[in-house]
């Protein structure tokens, strides 16, 4: 609370009224303040988690009891089968069980090589990559369309001392390779297929396979839309110009003018000079490469354990099933694609003329054959999703826990270490302090 002289002004007489101000200092430039009235509602740092942690809950809600729970039943009743004490199955199973170390840690920190230390002269620590990898791995895993780990990502480089328009493009340049490493192995299955004739002319299951088509068209329209966002400078201004417009109409706070935004992203290029360094160089090569690899990796587990499940030959169709099947299901908006990839997986199947079955079994053996498509499907999502979500919880949990319990034993040592003496004098300047 702050209190305005203003009989001072002009020598005018005015009534002394306290008057709040809320100062703009760079502290400030953390929160955002929403005027409506005469009330300010300041949103920072707190209350954006509060949110995001309500909902995490409710998407935890959504993912585990109304898509597609996990039946832990059907994961114990897979190791009563004959087939677990075959080679095959074992072998499959101990690369199953180092997938997400393989993958998404070791793997995923090769696509930051050549980037970070270029930019930056600190060395990044161990536990500082695996903080990164889990945590990236845990907001994908739980939020819709897998978003939301970018921004993170970018703020996690900020840390590490990239500046925020480089740690930008880094991660736009990320993305794109993403997509560009889906679409080297995923549109050559699908060709892959038609080749074959694979694809079932039913006409009950034709809608299936448009649905499919419309999907992998989405997922190139993504990725070209992700380019055009992180290279063309018009799109960040009619973002922002929309971010203007929509302020304006709610009375919000506006800190740049329309000739402002204007200068700031038509006539200021060091955006996408930036991001033409960072993408247009061998180093997005190598990142493709690496990308491809993590992909050709993932489809490969569920190909090995269809093949020691149900003992056939055909590693090829199913890798290119699921190859179809992830990549057309990305704009699915569920968590982690939840549900919504068991269904698609399944559809595929049947819209194929190798379907998920033995060569051995005969239509007696329906039931059995589809129980032994559910155990793929949920051995593959478990060694790819859950296994690495549970170990990131407690991963994410385990650290949290030494944060509290060290900074709690830091100020525990501070106050007892502090003299009688030095407390005093602390207590009686605080005291005496003069509120400016």
């Amino acid at each position: 609370m702050y209190y305005s002289n203003l009989s001072l002004v002009r020598g005018e007489n005015y009534i002394r009224e306290p008057v709040q101000i809320y100062k703009t200092g760079s502290r400030d430039k953390k929160h955002w303040i929403v005027q409506t009235g005469r009330r300010f509602y300041n949103f920072n740092k707190k209350y954006f988690i509060n949110i995001w942690a309500i909902l995490f809950l409710l998407t935890i809600f959504l993912n585990f009891y109304l898509f597609q729970p996990i039946k832990w039943s059907s994961f114990k009743a897979i190791f009563q089968k004959d087939y677990v004490t075959s080679t095959t199955f074992i072998s499959v199973l101990i690369f199953g069980l180092s997938f997400f170390l393989i993958n998404d840690l070791i793997l995923a920190k090769l696509t930051f090589a050549g980037r970070i230390r270029t930019n930056t002269n600190k060395k990044i620590s161990v536990i500082e990559w695996i903080k990164l990898h889990s945590i990236t791995f845990f907001i994908r895993s739980i939020t819709p369309f897998s978003i939301g780990s970018e921004p993170y990502v970018i703020w996690w480089l900020k840390k590490q001392g990239v500046p925020l328009r480089q740690g930008s493009a880094i991660v736009s340049a990320l993305t794109i390779s993403w997509f560009i490493a889906q679409g080297v192995i995923t549109w050559p299955s699908f060709i892959s297929l038609h080749i074959q004739n694979s694809w079932t002319s039913t006409a009950s299951e034709l809608k299936y396979y448009w649905m499919i088509v419309v999907g992998l068209i989405v997922d190139a329209i993504s990725s070209l839309f992700v380019f055009t966002i992180s290279y063309c400078k018009r799109i960040h201004y009619l973002i922002a110009l929309v971010k203007y417009k929509f302020s304006k109409f709610f009375n919000l706070t506006v800190l740049l003018t329309i000739e402002e935004l204007k200068r700031k992203y038509l006539e200021n290029k060091s955006f996408k000079r930036e991001f033409k360094r960072i993408f247009f160089d061998l180093t997005t090569l190598r990142t493709v490469t690496v990308f491809t690899i993590q992909n050709v990796l993932n489809y490969s587990l569920f190909a090995l354990l269809a093949n020691a499940i149900k003992g056939d030959n055909h590693f090829l169709t199913h890798f290119d099933i699921i190859n179809i099947s992830t990549t057309s299901n990305n704009f699915v908006p569920t968590p982690g694609s939840e549900g919504s990839i068991q269904f698609t997986i399944e559809k595929m199947h049947s819209l194929t003329n190798n379907p998920l079955t033995s060569s051995s079994q005969t239509q007696t053996e329906g039931s059995s054959s589809e129980n032994g498509t559910q155990e793929i499907i949920f051995l593959w999502r478990w060694f790819q999703k859950y296994q690495p979500l549970l170990l990131s919880s407690i991963f994410l949990s385990g650290y949290s826990f030494y944060k509290v319990l060290k900074e709690s034993v830091k100020k525990i040592y501070l106050k007892t270490t502090v003299s009688p003496i030095s407390n005093a004098l602390y207590s009686v300047n605080n005291f005496l302090a003069v509120p400016v």
